[in-house]
Protein backbone atom coordinates (compact mmCIF):
# COMPACT_ATOMS: atom_id res chain seq x y z
CA UNK A 1 0.00 0.00 0.00
CA UNK A 2 1.63 3.47 -0.82
CA UNK A 3 -1.57 5.37 -1.48
CA UNK A 4 -4.79 6.11 0.94
CA UNK A 5 -6.95 5.31 -2.23
CA UNK A 6 -7.11 2.10 -4.41
CA UNK A 7 -8.98 1.73 -7.75
CA UNK A 8 -9.64 -1.97 -7.35
CA UNK A 9 -10.98 -3.90 -10.63
CA UNK A 10 -12.67 -7.26 -10.24
CA UNK A 11 -13.55 -9.81 -13.25
CA UNK A 12 -11.83 -12.32 -15.48
CA UNK A 13 -10.59 -11.58 -19.28
CA UNK A 14 -11.26 -14.49 -20.13
CA UNK A 15 -14.89 -14.20 -20.19
CA UNK A 16 -15.67 -11.32 -22.31
CA UNK A 17 -17.30 -8.48 -20.80
CA UNK A 18 -16.33 -9.63 -17.07
CA UNK A 19 -12.80 -8.59 -17.71
CA UNK A 20 -14.30 -4.89 -18.09
CA UNK A 21 -12.54 -4.18 -14.67
CA UNK A 22 -9.08 -5.18 -15.65
CA UNK A 23 -9.13 -3.74 -18.65
CA UNK A 24 -10.16 -0.37 -17.71
CA UNK A 25 -7.17 -0.27 -15.14
CA UNK A 26 -4.70 -0.86 -17.28
CA UNK A 27 -5.85 2.47 -18.87
CA UNK A 28 -6.52 4.02 -15.48
CA UNK A 29 -2.91 3.12 -14.82
CA UNK A 30 -1.72 5.82 -18.31
CA UNK A 31 -3.06 8.39 -16.74
CA UNK A 32 -1.30 10.44 -14.19
CA UNK A 33 -3.51 9.65 -10.76
CA UNK A 34 -1.04 10.73 -7.93
CA UNK A 35 -2.09 8.93 -4.73
CA UNK A 36 -4.20 6.35 -6.13
CA UNK A 37 -2.78 2.35 -6.17
CA UNK A 38 -4.43 0.93 -9.28
CA UNK A 39 -5.07 -3.23 -8.39
CA UNK A 40 -6.03 -5.62 -10.63
CA UNK A 41 -8.09 -8.63 -8.03
CA UNK A 42 -9.49 -10.61 -10.26
CA UNK A 43 -11.80 -13.18 -8.80
CA UNK A 44 -11.29 -11.72 -5.31
CA UNK A 45 -13.51 -13.18 -3.20
CA UNK A 46 -12.89 -12.19 -0.03
CA UNK A 47 -9.53 -10.79 -0.32
CA UNK A 48 -11.08 -7.93 -1.47
CA UNK A 49 -12.17 -7.14 2.51
CA UNK A 50 -9.05 -7.20 3.48
CA UNK A 51 -8.07 -4.83 0.62
CA UNK A 52 -10.54 -2.24 1.19
CA UNK A 53 -9.73 -1.85 5.48
CA UNK A 54 -6.64 -1.05 4.04
CA UNK A 55 -7.22 2.34 2.39
CA UNK A 56 -9.67 5.89 3.61
CA UNK A 57 -11.53 5.87 0.10
CA UNK A 58 -11.32 2.70 -2.33
CA UNK A 59 -13.61 2.72 -5.85
CA UNK A 60 -14.16 -1.23 -7.29
CA UNK A 61 -14.64 -1.48 -10.77
CA UNK A 62 -16.94 -4.85 -12.51
CA UNK A 63 -18.90 -6.17 -14.71
CA UNK A 64 -22.32 -5.49 -12.85
CA UNK A 65 -25.86 -7.00 -14.43
CA UNK A 66 -28.40 -4.57 -12.99
CA UNK A 67 -30.27 -4.98 -16.17
CA UNK A 68 -29.29 -2.71 -17.94
CA UNK A 69 -28.47 -1.52 -21.69
CA UNK A 70 -25.14 -3.06 -22.50
CA UNK A 71 -22.36 -0.63 -21.73
CA UNK A 72 -24.18 1.44 -19.04
CA UNK A 73 -22.59 2.67 -16.20
CA UNK A 74 -24.02 2.53 -12.86
CA UNK A 75 -22.05 4.83 -9.68
CA UNK A 76 -23.54 2.99 -6.35
CA UNK A 77 -22.24 2.85 -2.77
CA UNK A 78 -22.17 -0.56 -1.40
CA UNK A 79 -24.76 0.42 1.52
CA UNK A 80 -26.97 1.25 -1.93
CA UNK A 81 -26.37 -2.48 -3.28
CA UNK A 82 -29.66 -4.29 -1.22
CA UNK A 83 -31.77 -2.44 -3.74
CA UNK A 84 -30.09 -3.98 -6.63
CA UNK A 85 -30.60 -7.09 -5.12
CA UNK A 86 -33.43 -8.47 -6.68
CA UNK A 87 -32.02 -7.09 -9.86
CA UNK A 88 -29.44 -8.80 -10.36
CA UNK A 89 -28.18 -11.61 -13.17
CA UNK A 90 -26.23 -14.28 -12.36
CA UNK A 91 -22.76 -12.81 -13.44
CA UNK A 92 -23.10 -10.00 -10.19
CA UNK A 93 -23.64 -12.75 -7.69
CA UNK A 94 -19.88 -12.59 -6.60
CA UNK A 95 -19.88 -8.93 -6.16
CA UNK A 96 -23.45 -9.04 -3.85
CA UNK A 97 -22.50 -11.58 -1.95
CA UNK A 98 -19.42 -10.29 -0.88
CA UNK A 99 -21.69 -7.28 0.14
CA UNK A 100 -23.93 -9.33 1.77
CA UNK A 101 -21.63 -11.83 3.13
CA UNK A 102 -18.80 -9.68 4.19
CA UNK A 103 -21.03 -7.45 6.07
CA UNK A 104 -18.03 -5.33 6.61
CA UNK A 105 -17.78 -3.42 2.98
CA UNK A 106 -20.77 -1.28 3.40
CA UNK A 107 -20.49 -0.75 7.00
CA UNK A 108 -16.40 -0.22 7.01
CA UNK A 109 -15.25 3.38 7.46
CA UNK A 110 -13.45 2.86 4.39
CA UNK A 111 -15.34 5.51 1.84
CA UNK A 112 -16.26 2.80 -1.34
CA UNK A 113 -18.09 3.58 -4.07
CA UNK A 114 -18.73 0.96 -7.17
CA UNK A 115 -18.61 1.36 -10.21
CA UNK A 116 -20.44 -1.14 -12.28
CA UNK A 117 -20.46 -1.54 -16.09
CA UNK A 118 -23.57 -3.35 -17.56
CA UNK A 119 -22.37 -6.14 -19.83
CA UNK A 120 -22.94 -7.58 -23.18
CA UNK A 121 -21.34 -10.51 -23.48
CA UNK A 122 -20.11 -13.19 -20.49
CA UNK A 123 -19.28 -16.09 -22.28
CA UNK A 124 -15.80 -17.51 -22.61
CA UNK A 125 -13.23 -15.64 -24.96
CA UNK A 126 -11.23 -12.61 -25.08
CA UNK A 127 -11.94 -9.38 -25.17
CA UNK A 128 -14.65 -7.16 -25.00
CA UNK A 129 -17.69 -6.61 -26.82
CA UNK A 130 -17.96 -3.31 -29.23
CA UNK A 131 -20.76 -2.41 -26.53
CA UNK A 132 -18.40 -1.93 -23.90
CA UNK A 133 -15.44 -1.17 -25.66
CA UNK A 134 -17.27 1.91 -26.92
CA UNK A 135 -18.08 3.13 -23.80
CA UNK A 136 -14.65 2.48 -22.06
CA UNK A 137 -13.59 6.43 -22.42
CA UNK A 138 -17.23 7.17 -20.49
CA UNK A 139 -16.09 4.52 -18.08
CA UNK A 140 -13.01 5.76 -17.10
CA UNK A 141 -14.17 9.67 -16.57
CA UNK A 142 -16.68 7.56 -14.06
CA UNK A 143 -14.34 6.30 -12.16
CA UNK A 144 -12.36 9.25 -11.97
CA UNK A 145 -15.12 11.19 -10.95
CA UNK A 146 -15.48 8.47 -8.13
CA UNK A 147 -12.27 8.80 -7.04
CA UNK A 148 -13.02 12.18 -6.52
CA UNK A 149 -15.97 11.02 -3.73
CA UNK A 150 -13.98 8.75 -2.11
Amino acid sequence: MSADRAVVALGNPYRRDDGVGPALLARLRDRDLPSVDCLDLGDAGFDLVHVVMDYEGVVIVDAVDFGGDAGEIDVFDPADATEMVDRRGTHATDLFELFELGDGLAETETAIRVVGIQPAETGFGEGLSPAIAERAPAALDALERALQCV
